[in-house]
């Protein structure tokens, strides 16, 4: 069974205003313009879609929900061209990390959604422990090196092979987070501290990141609040996944043949879709 994120759903109180950031600072090209909803992508994908909420609001607490969405590029090469843009734009950046199976850079969108822009290094060069599991590191990010392996490349937006790598989400239990994740849709962990998790399909570093970093017990978005709307989850096999939720007793909706609609522990609705929709 092979899963992936698929795309990454927003609320925001303004589409447009969203959109042209998107567009101009991350490099994805508007693909449907409809209604209260915009989607963002690249090569006839979407990876994004911004769900307009005129009655919107910002969250005065903690909730559970979006840490960040990370788009993965193609290459150390193209993390550098996009490191040149993002500086040329005096756009503010929050951190980097080398993670020493990735290099990443941190920034927010102007609705304050974090946002994560890296390019993972060769699997062989990937540090795992006895047990094949990745350690956490955040180590100091060699910029000179990324911004001269992208020297030679012109910024002309996300390269075409740009993917949701991974989602980070916060979350208000990180047992139940593992009972849903792990247990129920068959991901592994492969790497975990006392305060996060790290879930992964097949071989990759993960697909999915969670926390409780800014507490436990967290409530879930109100449905006027800004942020994720929901995330989803794209596999070849919807119809296994959908005897696993039955076998968990979880409860779900089926918006179509190819598209299962659920919340996780925390409350974070999640789309499992087949894998040749989007």
């Amino acid at each position: 069974m092979t899963m992936e994120i698929g795309k990454v759903v927003l609320k925001t109180k303004s589409k447009h205003t969203l959109a042209a950031f998107y567009n101009e600072i991350i490099g994805l090209k508007v693909m449907a313009d409809e209604d209260n909803r915009i989607a963002l992508g690249v090569d006839g994908r979407v990876l994004l879609e911004l769900m307009e909420v005129k009655q919107g609001m910002t969250a005065k607490q903690a909730k559970t929900g979006l840490y960040h969405t990370a788009f993965l590029l193609p290459s150390r090469a193209e993390l550098g061209s996009f490191l040149h843009h993002l500086l040329e734009s005096n756009y503010p950046i929050d951190g980097a990390g080398d993670h020493i199976y990735s290099e990443a850079l941190y920034f927010r969108d102007p609705d304050g959604n974090g946002i994560e822009v890296y390019a993972d290094r060769a699997r062989e060069e990937w540090q795992r422990d006895e047990l094949g599991n990745l350690p956490m590191a955040t180590n100091e990010v060699d910029g000179d090196g990324i911004l001269m392996a992208g020297a030679e490349l012109d910024w002309n937006g996300a390269p075409s092979d740009t993917t949701i790598g991974h989602i980070h989400l916060q979350v208000s239990h990180l047992e139940e987070t593992r009972h849903f994740y792990e247990t129920v849709l068959g991901f592994q962990v492969t790497t975990e501290i006392p305060s996060a998790l790290f879930f992964a399909d097949g071989d990759y570093h993960h697909h999915i990141g969670t926390n409780i970093w800014a507490g436990r017990d967290l409530p879930k978005l109100d449905e006027l609040e800004t942020g994720l709307a929901y995330f989803t989850i794209k596999t070849e096999a919807i119809e296994m996944l959908e005897d696993r939720l039955k076998q968990f007793d979880i409860a779900f909706e089926k918006e179509s043949d190819n598209v299962i609609r659920l919340e996780d522990p925390n409350g974070i609705a999640v789309k499992i879709v087949n894998n040749t929709k989007s």
